[in-house]
């Protein structure tokens, strides 16, 4: 997820989802205690224009990964009850309509990190 400021309602979540069993299953909604709702959400394109649109389900293929990430499926938080500060994780709640609800804890990424936080090669851009 992403950091966000206190004037903005709303956060994301992104993370890839792999399925190791045979089984298909469908991601069908999710929850968490940091906002009123979680909604499930894909990215459209109309002509120029990538709109977001709320799905029903997210379809999560046999031994395939799925992954929600920016300009894709994500999961979107909505009426957020606090900030979301870097550097913190909170609980979501999955529930998959084969596999039941999981629990999964999502770091705060800052508002412009990309990707999981890494350790850097020691080389920051600084002169010494």
């Amino acid at each position: 997820s992403r950091a966000t400021v206190a004037a903005v309602p709303t956060g994301v979540v992104y993370f890839v989802l792999r399925k190791p069993s045979q089984a298909e299953d469908r991601l069908v909604s999710a929850s968490t205690p940091v906002a009123e709702k979680a909604e499930l959400h894909t990215h459209i394109r109309e002509g120029d224009v990538m709109r977001m649109r709320q799905v029903d389900a997210i379809e999560i293929t046999p031994s395939s990964t799925t992954a929600l990430e920016p300009g894709g499926l994500h999961v979107m938080l909505v009426g957020l009850k606090q900030p979301l500060v870097k550097g913190k994780a909170f609980p979501l709640t999955l529930v998959f309509e084969e596999a039941g609800p999981v629990t999964v804890q999502v770091d705060v990424q800052g508002a412009t990190d990309k990707g999981p936080s890494h350790t850097g090669s020691g080389h920051d851009g600084h002169t010494h």
